[in-house]
């Protein structure tokens, strides 16, 4: 048997009760009151939308239950609406008991059975109940639908029934096993009991008590004994006249003792009436005799029945062929729109006399169910806290099902309300999910709206935040996201959003303690990790970040931000190797997306794109992302430094223009349109437009940091730069790159001791951000403290290995401190980790160049050993020759023809081609090789058609024609002869066993 621990509420309600009676005292018979039409509506969920609220017997059960009404109380099938699974949705519901408050009048009999999940919460102090229908979300916002709240159906449906003179038998299995918030189901049969006054309560456990399943029986105890009581096991005295204290008997003896016996568990069944020697009903003899397992067979039958989707009919082929058209477009999803869809056609039935009301409703609801239900889903997984959800477009398509929705139901349908507060949010998130910014104000009037129907709907006070925060209206943003979060206390996003929120301010420690806090709640918490990684980025705390994103990951490695994220901290790191591998991770998963944020100039800066390709791609972004800011930005961007003609300048902006107008917090627009103007020579323009873009946002250190670039990188003016930058600082106080421009003004103006005492301090504040300790490196280097610079790059590794900006600095320092062994290693990772801008060739002929210097001015062994250092880094003909050639001048001719052999095989261009050559002549030579002589010094003839008379009297002389080879000497420059350059060109070998040695 498996264990369900399930709460099982059982209320059974009927109006018009007798005299409160003492339980024990002796029964009174009493006349069966003459009964009018019975109706019922019997509801079923086990397989909820949401998989953790799926129960295992909840439809068994109310199939159960529909069979003893068919069977026993001999209500005609036409009078029960039965809904399961699918069908059981809040929207069907309501509109069934709307239709039953109706078509009831006094002294008929309505029975109203609910099987599934019940839950209460603490609205504002409040305490407010609800069933849960199949369309409920799993994060107890009950207020976007999918549920129905117990207040309607007291006041509203069993309230107005008991006015009416109709006798309400109700009876709510809503507290089953499993339910991820025991608690509030547990709250909700004081709930029931509070509000359900002057009526009788059969609950199938007391309070702190749950109720047990079989998977022997496929139902729980509770429902099996109670329609076994009902058919008259439970009239012990066999009078047939089944009474309140009989059936509370008989199920206490049959429950109890079955859970106790078989869960070692307590599940004790209550009933609570007026007077409890009332006759229930009157036991039929024969039912008396029917075995339950007769009902239980009818179970398998009765869900194939529901499981058929659509209306059924029997009228005259006019009508079927309809009803067959009307089905056919539900199930191809041709809700409306088209003259074959669902809704013109059940426009049309309206209008023919042959279509019932009946038949009529069936078609308006099960459309209704099939919109509705559709927009609750995209409702549900917002609410859910998903990663990823729907575009904007999708959000618009649901918004126009509820409208729909809202034509066919009427003003004075219980969800109407509802709904339509569900239909504005919608509209308003298709506004935010498309970043379409210049309409916030449109989506926020739509938001308020939602509000003055539906107050206490979370999500409606989540997504109002959001329009806020976006405006930089923080106090507003905060004040919805907090109600929000009242509202649902066991709901993340809001708790995020409020971290975000303060993120946005740059209150980073508050906005830790909001997302760690929000981990573990309800939802996912993909988003949250990203938010945290986000804040210790910013904060240049790179391995924190990482590992941030990585947990993002772990939770769903396909997540591109996540993956765009760890790509965009191993460039901060100045790890190009790793953000390319991460990129491309991103790029797999989702090209596009990863291209626009990642940046169309850059994608087509590396791919070499040309100018009509490139600007067919931004064409063809803002195509697909018409709302998005950046695009126009990027195409702007683009124009402004690719194109030199003035119509397409004044395109650049227009297309700037329109950026701002897409979203004015776009603070790059405003930069970018600034160095436009300066290059079309309008200054007074470009400042206006810094200017602007510092007005309309004026607490984003963006704002100041381009305009201080633009003083000191266009303009030339550190004095104006310079005060921007602190600017910067002030409003976030870790923002790295102020903090990077300041340096490299103060350093360029040799005030050293500024950036020194500027860094210590943020090292101070933040030990773990190796930035700081980089740009310290970076100081000292300029100042020439090289160990002190050393110190500071090294600090920079030890928090993070992978910060291979401090590795190429390092080297460069390890250079001056002639730690040439240090400096190759630190090179060489440089150059693996980011090879495009740490080029091994630029290196190399840094080195070279200092090598040559120390050919002048330091040890023949410091100038070798530079020139080997930098032919170690870059094996090429730029560093391969000097090598060569410093070797052969140091009298290590062997050594030297081999390094110049190897790099014979790899130079390009005549010239160097021809100084290989000659090289490894002159090394022949000295090694007295005949044979690679000739060889060389033939190819040397064939591709230098200008001789080296110098080098070829050589040559002769050393193959034995000394008269040839000293007749070509003395054609030679005697300049060259007498001057001490000679010594730079050819080895003293050479120059006394050739030159002069006569």
């Amino acid at each position: 048997m498996k264990h369900f621990l399930a709460v099982f509420f059982s209320l059974v309600v009927l109006t018009g009760l007798a005299q409160e009676g003492e339980r024990g005292s002796i029964a009174k018979k009493t006349n069966t009151i003459s009964e009018g039409v019975k109706h019922a509506l019997v509801v079923g969920i086990s397989k909820y939308h949401e998989a953790g609220l799926r129960l295992n017997y909840a439809k068994n059960d109310a199939a159960l239950f529909k069979d003893y009404l068919l069977l026993s109380e001999k209500i005609p099938v036409e009078n029960i609406a039965y809904l399961v699974d699918e069908d059981a949705v809040s929207i069907n519901i309501l509109r069934s008991l709307k239709k039953l408050l109706q078509n009831t009048q006094s002294g008929d009999v309505v029975y109203i059975y609910f099987a599934g999940h019940g839950d209460v919460v603490d609205d504002f102090g409040e305490k407010e109940g609800f069933l849960l229908a199949a369309d409920a979300n799993a994060n107890q916002e009950y207020y976007a639908g999918g549920v129905v709240p117990l207040a309607l159906l007291n006041d509203k449906v069993v309230g107005k029934m008991a006015e009416k003179g109709v006798k309400v038998i109700l009876i709510l299995d809503a507290c089953r096993s499993g339910f991820i918030f025991q608690e509030g189901t547990q709250k909700n049969m004081g709930t029931i009991q509070a509000m359900f006054e002057n009526s009788t309560k059969i609950l199938s456990c007391g309070p702190n008590e749950l109720s047990y399943e079989s998977s022997d029986i496929s139902h729980g105890y509770f429902t099996y004994y109670l329609v076994k009581g009902l058919l008259g096991k439970a009239d012990s005295n066999t009078d047939n006249n089944l009474q309140y204290r009989e059936l509370d008997d008989y199920l206490y003896d049959n429950v109890s003792a079955t859970v106790s016996k078989k869960h070692k568990q307590s599940q004790t069944p209550v009933l609570r009436t007026q007077n409890d020697r009332l006759v229930l009903k009157p036991v039929n003899i024969a039912d008396n005799n029917i075995d339950i397992e007769s009902f239980k067979n009818n179970i398998k039958s009765s869900t194939a029945i529901a499981s058929v989707r659509g209306v059924n009919s029997e009228k005259t082929p006019e009508v079927a062929g309809v009803i067959t058209s009307f089905n056919t477009a539900i199930t191809k999803k041709n809700y409306y729109g088209r003259p074959t869809s669902a809704l013109e056609l059940y426009k049309n039935a309206s209008k023919n006399s042959a279509f019932t009301e009946g038949l009529l409703f069936k078609m308006a609801s099960e459309l209704i169910k099939e919109l509705s239900t559709s927009a609750q889903q995209l409702i549900n997984k917002y609410i859910s806290g998903a990663s990823v959800l729907p575009q904007g477009t999708e959000f618009s398509k649901q918004a126009k099902h509820l409208e729909i929705c809202l034509e066919l139901m009427g003003e004075d349908d219980f969800l109407y309300d509802r709904v339509y507060s569900s239909k504005l949010m919608l509209d308003a998130y298709a506004i935010i999910q498309s970043k379409n910014y210049s309409a916030y104000n449109v989506a926020k009037k739509k938001l308020k709206e939602a509000l003055k129907v539906q107050s206490r709907a979370a999500y409606i006070h989540n997504a109002l935040g959001m329009v806020y925060s976006y405006q930089q209206v923080y106090d507003s943003a905060h004040y919805h996201y907090k109600e929000a979060k009242e509202l649902i206390t066991t709901w993340a996003t809001p708790v995020k959003n409020i971290g975000v929120n303060l993120l946005e301010q740059y209150q980073y420690d508050e906005a830790k303690e909001y997302l760690d806090s929000s981990l573990g709640m309800t939802g996912s918490n993909e988003d949250s990790f990203i938010k945290l990684g986000i804040i210790n980025e910013n904060q240049g705390k790179y391995k924190l970040a990482e590992n941030y994103y990585k947990k993002a990951l772990e939770i769903n490695p396909k997540n591109t931000i996540a993956l765009k994220k760890m790509s965009d901290i191993y460039e901060l790191k100045g790890n190009l190797k790793n953000a390319a591998i991460w990129y491309n991770k991103a790029f797999e998963l989702d090209s596009l997306k990863t291209i626009i944020e990642t940046g169309l100039n850059a994608y087509i800066d590396n791919n070499n794109v040309d100018n009509k390709t490139a600007e067919q791609l931004f064409l063809n972004a803002i195509d697909l992302q018409p709302n998005t800011s950046v695009v126009y930005c990027e195409y702007a961007d683009y124009l402004r430094t690719n194109k030199t003609n003035k119509n397409r300048l004044r395109y650049a902006d227009s297309l700037y223009g329109l950026a701002i107008k897409k979203d004015p917090h776009n603070t790059w627009a405003y930069a970018g349109r600034g160095r436009l103007y300066y290059n079309m020579r309008n200054a007074k323009k470009a400042k206006q437009s810094f200017e602007e873009g510092i007005a309309k946002n004026p607490n984003k250190p963006l704002s100041y940091y381009y305009y201080a670039e633009y003083f000191k990188n266009v303009f030339k003016n550190n004095q104006y730069a310079e005060p921007f930058y602190l600017k910067a600082i002030k409003k976030d106080k870790y923002f790295i790159p102020a903090y990077s421009g300041l340096v490299e003004i103060y350093n360029k103006q040799k005030q050293y001791s500024k950036s020194i005492t500027l860094l210590n301090n943020m090292i101070k504040t933040t030990p773990e951000a190796p930035d700081f300790w980089n740009l310290l490196g970076d100081t000292y280097y300029e100042k020439g403290a090289y160990l002190d610079a050393i110190n500071a790059f090294k600090e920079a590794i030890k928090l993070d290995e992978s910060y291979s900006k401090s590795y190429v600095n390092l080297g460069y320092s390890e250079l001056h401190s002639n730690n040439f062994e240090a400096a190759k290693t630190y090179y060489h990772k440089a150059v693996d980790n980011n090879p495009v801008k740490n080029k091994s060739s630029d290196i190399a002929a840094y080195i070279v160049s200092m090598a040559k210097n120390k050919n002048r001015f330091g040890t023949p062994q410091e100038t070798k050993d530079l020139f080997k250092l930098a032919y170690d880094i870059d094996v090429s003909g730029n560093s391969g020759i000097p090598y060569s050639e410093c070797l052969y001048l140091n009298s290590e001719p062997d050594l030297a023809f081999k390094i110049a052999e190897s790099t014979y095989k790899k130079v390009k261009g005549i010239n160097l081609e021809t100084d290989v050559l000659k090289l490894l002549v002159k090394c022949s030579i000295d090694n007295n090789d005949s044979i690679n002589a000739d060889k060389y010094f033939k190819i040397l003839s064939t591709v230098n058609k200008s001789p080296d008379l110098l080098l070829a009297g050589i040559y002769y002389i050393f193959k034995g024609d000394v008269n040839s080879g000293y007749a070509l000497i003395d054609k030679t420059n005697p300049l060259i002869l007498r001057s001490p350059k000679l010594k730079e060109m050819y080895s003293k070998e050479t120059i006394q066993n050739y030159i002069f040695k006569n």
